[in-house]
């Protein structure tokens, strides 16, 4: 029976360099962002809005593949992604504060995309009806965390500070809406992938070998082994490289506080499929 392997792209997490490898080669390696048409031939299903559970009654025999990240790499890959991105469009703006960033990292572009189970949540085709029937817990709430809603102002002395206990309210129900949704993404929709590779080993080998043991020929660009532009983009303006290290304790904690569930997302999947 025929195979056809479904890859649901989740950004900043190694994939790009798969799609490169295989994309100019094999027209069967369809890389939905393009907007190539999947059909009954197509051998990979590719991209960032490739979905789960949406190509069931075209194709019949279906491998789900995805590529996961450590969560706070994954993070600071965005930040330093997005510095990128902002001098493309302004060159000459200087380097962009990380605590800026991360406040406002859930609504800006040029990638929102800042928890992998989120993307794997919203790949679903279901995952609307799951919200409307009660399944999945209304996320539109969680960035009050980081609103005015927490600041308390003085107009007598015309300071603000932050109402520490609202701001623990907020934490308690943020991490009560994120684990509600975890929980489903875990049970609802990782349980539809045969293989997850994770971006800290060889995934152009480990993929090479999937396509080799579900019988897939395609042709690779060999000489694509890697792409990562973000560091030699940065350095042409001057600017480094921000590793989570280089952040104070403070802001290390907000990350770790704000990615316990994508963390814990991740560790369940490196241990069922990690190896």
């Amino acid at each position: 029976m025929k195979n056809t392997i479904v890859f649901p792209h989740c950004p900043k997490t190694g994939g790009t360099t798969l799609k490169e490898r295989y994309r100019t080669n094999n027209k069967d390696f369809v890389v939905t962002d393009l907007g190539d048409e999947v059909d009954t031939q197509t051998k990979v299903i590719f991209g960032h809005t490739a979905h789960i559970g949406g190509y069931e009654k075209l194709i019949n025999n279906l491998i789900y593949v995805t590529c996961l990240r450590d969560p706070i790499d994954r993070m600071m890959s965005m930040y330093n992604f997005y510095k990128t991105q902002l001098h493309y469009m302004n060159p000459d703006v200087g380097d962009i504060d990380f605590y800026l960033w991360f406040i406002n990292k859930d609504v800006i572009r040029p990638m929102n995309v800042t928890k992998q189970y989120e993307y794997y949540l919203y790949q679903h085709v279901d995952h609307t009806d799951w919200f409307d029937r009660g399944i999945l817990a209304d996320p539109s709430s969680v960035n009050d965390m980081f609103s005015n809603t927490v600041l308390t102002w003085d107009v007598d002395k015309d300071i603000s500070s932050v109402n520490i206990e609202l701001l623990q309210k907020r934490v308690i129900n943020k991490n009560k809406i994120e684990r509600q949704n975890m929980n489903i993404t875990w049970k609802n929709v990782m349980q539809r992938f045969d293989h997850v590779l994770f971006q800290d080993q060889n995934i152009v080998n480990e993929f090479d070998k999937l396509l080799n043991d579900y019988d897939l020929e395609l042709t690779p660009w060999r000489e694509m082994r890697v792409t990562n532009e973000t560091k030699y983009d940065l350095h042409k303006h001057n600017l480094k490289y921000t590793r989570f290290s280089d952040l104070d304790d403070d802001l290390q904690y907000l990350v770790r506080l704000d990615l316990q569930n994508d963390i814990e997302f991740y560790t369940r999947c490196a241990d069922r499929w990690k190896h």
